[in-house]
């Protein structure tokens, strides 16, 4: 009995020891993942980018952008592992390739293997505890080309940051209230009429409510033609090139009538943004003139 008591004692003690041993070994967490970011830089220069982007760009180890973005924020990207082979990859996304034939069936197995390459590349970088951030132009949840990864990488519950749109950016320049006219309060922000839409220029136009068009390759002229079914010619109109650059931005106000007249398409760029309505002559004085 005596010696079955001294093994319990001796077996306490040994037990104290051993929980005082682990405790005071190091405690090593395992790396905890990383986090993706789906962020806007705003359009044109980088000054227009906000201070919250900024400070995710910083913490970002693993940056996916285009060529472009990498160009023009190279100072914030150094040092840091930079993708630009996956840029504008939301066509086909969700389709499979035996939904078509011929030259798309070809197109969508490529642009879902470029999807699949690029949803793997940020996984796997998460899971290696790394943050990872994928930038756009303007905000990137107006017509932005990357919103596609916001549902590839759900479970991941991803983080977005706003940037300032061509949008805003045009208002600037235009230095007009969007919102402000005699007739209307009220802007529809639409983009070239996409096959199978509903809400296209021409069925927008019948409101004759102040317009911010998205121009996105499309013709020049064939906006002009649409919304010339609705709006008279009278109508003002105003073409924003090169929002948010400083030293580039251009504005060309005319009228609907003599758009087509005044604005040689051929010498509009890709990055432009086209405004209707009569916001842009409206006077909070009646009494003052518009300068010219």
């Amino acid at each position: 009995m005596g010696f079955c008591r001294r093994l319990c004692n001796l077996g306490s003690v040994l037990a104290v020891l051993l929980v005082g041993w682990y405790t005071a070994l190091p405690f090593v967490a395992a790396d905890p993942p990383g986090q993706y970011y789906l962020v806007g830089i705003g359009p044109g220069d980088p000054d227009l980018m906000t201070l919250r982007a900024v400070k995710v760009i910083e913490k970002c180890d693993v940056i996916f952008c285009s060529k472009s973005i990498q160009t023009k924020l190279a100072y914030y990207l150094k040092g840091k592992t930079v993708y630009t082979d996956y840029w504008r990859l939301f066509p086909y996304y969700g389709r499979k390739p035996d939904e078509f034939t011929g030259e798309a069936k070809r197109e969508c197995e490529e642009y879902n293997r470029k999807q699949n390459e690029c949803i793997q590349l940020i996984r796997q970088a998460i899971a290696n505890g790394k943050n990872v951030a994928m930038l756009d132009n303007g905000d990137p949840l107006v017509y932005g080309p990357c919103a596609w990864t916001l549902e590839a990488l759900e479970d991941l519950k991803p983080t977005v940051v706003p940037g300032v749109s061509s949008f805003n950016a045009a208002n600037a320049a235009l230095k007009r209230g969007v919102t402000t006219s005699d007739r209307t309060r009220s802007v529809i922000l639409a983009a070239a009429d996409f096959p199978g839409t509903e809400d296209t220029i021409e069925k927008l136009s019948v409101h004759q409510t102040t317009m911010a068009l998205f121009t996105m390759r499309a013709e020049f002229k064939d906006f002009v033609t649409k919304l010339s079914l609705k709006y008279p010619p009278s109508t003002p109109i105003a073409i924003v090139q090169y929002a948010g650059y400083a030293e580039r931005e251009k504005v060309t106000q005319t009228t609907l009538g003599n758009a087509l007249k005044d604005i040689d398409p051929k010498s509009l760029p890709f990055e432009y943004m086209i405004y209707v309505g009569d916001f842009l002559k409206h006077r909070y004085n009646k009494n003052t003139p518009a300068q010219k």
